[in-house]
């Protein structure tokens, strides 16, 4: 049975979501009681995100590098250990990357912090990479027909980065479009388009499907992915419409619906704007989307 869900108790996220389209940046009031008349600057938000330690395999041995954050303090170096055994002679400073000329295919390295003479050892412990890219699964929808018969398959297209799930990973968010997908100024009918969230070894954590009502092409999906509540997480903001399926199988308004004219182009039925939560793919909140259609001469 088809489940409807088209929310409208939560009007203030559409002013959240209209204030981040016009701006580039968050900035949260610093935490504590300052009075008016100090002058320590606002906390920024910001990701809370793990070292990001990577190892590759090159001709002298393995590259290490990792992330600098921005709560270290000037001070801050580093050890690397391979197989539980430090590789460096003294605390690597100045930098976050590192050749280790004795390193093979088969280590496993480890670094820690030191700071103040204190060092603290970080819990991410990776294998090296063979190549110098990171090969992740992907899984591929179905190829399709459009309702003229037309036959289409699924490329992996835009996509963007973001930490999902609140482990101090980025996962990543992308689209499938499919190989009919059309420019404004063609006609004709496209496949769906899916968005899929994924973890860097290709776990898949949920799929989208937009429906037949939001169509397929370069100008029609963009989207946006932020931590909009600071929960850690971020979720993901897009424009959706009847039929829109989220993550966790809810329909967005009327899945009964199919405004597509007979050139294949969706001029008339409500839009949407939604945002999902990054971690499961569910619809939280969908508002009207307000940007009127202009008159189309065909």
């Amino acid at each position: 049975m088809e489940t409807t869900v088209l929310s409208r108790k939560k009007p203030i996220i559409a002013l959240v979501l209209a204030f981040l389209m016009a701006s580039s940046l968050i900035v949260l009031p610093a935490q504590g009681h300052a009075s008016a008349s100090s002058s320590a600057p606002p906390a920024r938000q910001a990701e809370y995100l793990d070292r990001g330690l990577v190892a590759v395999l090159v001709d002298n041995g393995v590259f290490l590098s990792w992330r600098y954050l921005n709560t270290d303090p000037d001070e801050i170096a580093f050890n690397v250990y391979k197989n539980g055994y430090k590789v460096n002679a003294a605390p690597i400073s100045g930098g976050t990357n590192y050749v280790d000329t004795t390193g093979a295919d088969s280590s496993h390295y480890q670094i820690s912090t030191v700071i103040a003479g204190k060092e603290e050892m970080q819990s991410e412990r990776v294998a090296v990479w063979h190549h110098q890219y990171l090969p992740i699964p992907l899984d591929k929808p179905a190829d399709g027909r459009t309702k003229d018969g037309g036959h289409y398959s699924y490329i992996a297209s835009d996509a963007s980065v973001a930490d999902l799930d609140g482990d101090g990973e980025y996962e990543i968010i992308f689209l499938w479009n499919p190989n009919n997908a059309k420019d404004n100024s063609q006609a004709g009918y496209t496949g769906n388009v899916y968005i899929d969230a994924i973890k860097l070894d290709g776990t898949k954590l949920w799929r989208i499907d937009l429906g037949v009502n939001i169509r397929a092409g370069a100008h029609y999906t963009q989207l946006m992915v932020y931590d909009l509540d600071g929960d850690g997480k971020a979720e993901v903001v897009v424009k959706t419409a009847d039929g829109t399926i989220d993550g966790k199988g809810n329909v967005i308004g009327d899945g009964t619906k199919d405004y597509r004219n007979d050139g294949g182009y969706i001029l008339s039925g409500p839009e949407y704007l939604t945002m999902f939560d990054g971690e499961t793919g569910e619809a939280v909140s969908t508002v009207n989307y307000e940007v009127p259609r202009s008159v189309v001469k065909l």
